[in-house]
């Protein structure tokens, strides 16, 4: 009653599963109501826009699923799936042509370069390289770097950051003002009754407007610029020069 159902648990590993139309919707509606406070990333609802009890713990429940999915490997089973999806990956290339010790060196100094980020994302990124689909700039006549590949993890995690983001801007907002009435409330219980019916029906969305897509590219470029800072102040920790932009579109292919 108080929750979002998932049908697997979400680990570093297993990705984590698409929200539902009606969750998307909850969480729009409530993103909607909130107004900027007095310091940036401070926000603010009235206590009559307010999510319930019961919409809120559902806004929760998706949250801690959304993290769980981008925990890093931490376990030893983790790490040895990291080192087999880096293997394979750096194996489809000739470059990589490491005797067996320095193979196993490399793959070590990658995966511990990959200490951040979760395995189905190491996972996807390594499918996106091995079609030349990846969106990190990267010379495809040579296996992919420690950063490349990380970076590119990295932009597939976004959309996943994104909705993090949203649900915490509502979730994290002081609440201000008026106070709901009886009827209000009554009205609310009943509105929320309906998504959980809508929820318990709902496939996972094949299509979204064009306002979400729109809202969503916003927030993935800030998303992005986040990333790049952080990134930047890494690197500059470690002595290194500044590194070009891996979120800057790759050039097409030549045929």
């Amino acid at each position: 009653m108080t929750s979002v159902p998932t049908r697997t648990a979400s680990t570093s590993v297993s990705p984590p599963e698409p929200a539902s139309r009606p969750l998307l919707d909850l969480v729009s509606r409530f993103q909607n109501r909130l107004e900027d406070g007095d310091r940036p990333g401070h926000k603010l609802i009235s206590a009559g826009l307010a999510p319930l009890e019961h919409e809120r713990a559902a806004l929760e429940d998706r949250k801690r699923h959304l993290s769980a999915s981008l925990a890093p490997a931490t376990t030893d089973e983790d790490r040895a799936a990291l080192s087999r999806i880096v293997m394979a990956l750096l194996g489809g290339f000739p470059t990589f042509g490491a005797d067996r010790e320095d193979a196993k060196l490399t793959v070590s100094l990658i995966v511990r370069a990959l200490d951040d980020v979760p395995v189905w994302a190491v996972q996807r990124a390594a499918g996106l390289f091995l079609k030349n689909l990846q969106k990190t700039r990267w010379n495809p006549e040579r296996a992919p770097t420690a950063p490349q590949i990380r970076a590119e993890a990295k932009l597939v995690m976004l959309d996943v950051e994104v909705e993090l983001h949203r649900l915490e801007q509502v979730l994290g907002a002081e609440i201000v003002d008026s106070e709901t009435t009886e009827d209000e409330r009554r009205a609310a219980v009943a509105h929320w009754t309906q998504i959980k019916s809508e929820m318990a029906r709902s496939n996972i969305i094949t299509q979204r407007t064009d306002d979400e897509i729109a809202l969503e590219r916003a927030e993935q470029l800030r998303a992005n610029e986040h990333i790049e800072q952080r990134d930047a102040w890494e690197r500059q920790r470690a002595g290194l020069p500044p590194a070009d932009s891996p979120f800057l579109p790759r050039p097409a292919p030549i045929l």
